[in-house]
């Protein structure tokens, strides 16, 4: 049986949930609500939702289309051709997790994943290749080099501009605007970043000052973010009202 670890404010574990339901398959898998078991989503080492395991193990999170799901659950696998697609997968599945990718983005490389060994596998399906250590080993030479670029910064800022108005929206019973936005400012949007991006007493990034480069980086996310906010708002708040209270 596969576990799903998914959140029921979260547009894609509810998008499972629905695929399942039409496709019978309800029956045959384990919702856990992160919101409800936050510690146990994190002993199994769940960057993302939702999340799927089998046997007690973290095999597939982040990036997913819905035919891969559809075969996890009913074969216990999907099929990842080969190493170069795993980390074509992997890339994406980083930059569809805020946790992973603020991070990435307050750090400035991807080198503080290297070493993640179960989230490198999960988030890029290569737990259903035979050579997992090569995979690894690709993974590391490839990660230890890239780096944050005007090229690849603008998915690090779609990514938290969702997360900053998805949050004001919880927070203030959807009741946002861009003017919302003008009036917190960009310190706030600062302080969100930092705060939000921290894992307890594990990873603080404010916990020392801020050179000038991270706020810079801080600053472009925030003007993307403001530029945007109205689209932003209206798609978060579509997003949001097609979920029920209790389905999960």
């Amino acid at each position: 049986m596969i576990t799903i670890y998914a959140h029921p404010r979260c547009s894609d574990s509810f998008h499972v949930y629905q695929l399942l339901e039409q496709n019978s398959l309800l029956e045959t898998v384990k919702f856990i609500n992160t919101e409800t078991n936050p510690l146990s989503a994190l002993e199994a080492g769940v960057f993302a939702v939702p999340a799927f395991a089998k046997a007690g193990k973290v095999v597939l999170q982040g990036y997913f289309v819905d035919e891969e799901i559809l075969e996890l659950v009913k074969a216990g696998s999907i099929l990842i051709e080969d190493e170069k697609s795993a980390l074509d997968r992997l890339i994406k599945s980083i930059l569809s997790s805020y946790l992973t990718s603020s991070i990435v983005y307050l750090k400035g490389s991807f080198d503080v994943l290297l070493h993640s060994e179960q989230f490198l596998l999960s988030a890029s399906g290569a737990f259903f290749l035979p050579e997992q250590r090569n995979f690894l080993s690709m993974a590391y030479k490839y990660l230890s080099g890239l780096k944050i670029t005007e090229e690849n910064e603008r998915s690090f800022h779609r990514i938290i501009a969702g997360n900053y108005i998805r949050d004001l929206y919880w927070i203030r019973g959807g009741n946002i605007s861009r003017t919302t936005l003008e009036s917190l400012g960009e310190n706030h949007f600062r302080e969100w970043i930092l705060q939000r991006s921290s894992i307890g007493r594990v990873f603080v990034p404010q916990s020392y000052p801020l050179t000038a480069e991270v706020l810079d980086r801080i600053h472009r996310a925030w003007i993307y973010t403001l530029e945007r906010s109205e689209i932003i708002i209206q798609r978060v708040r579509e997003e949001q009202e097609k979920i029920p209270k209790d389905w999960l």
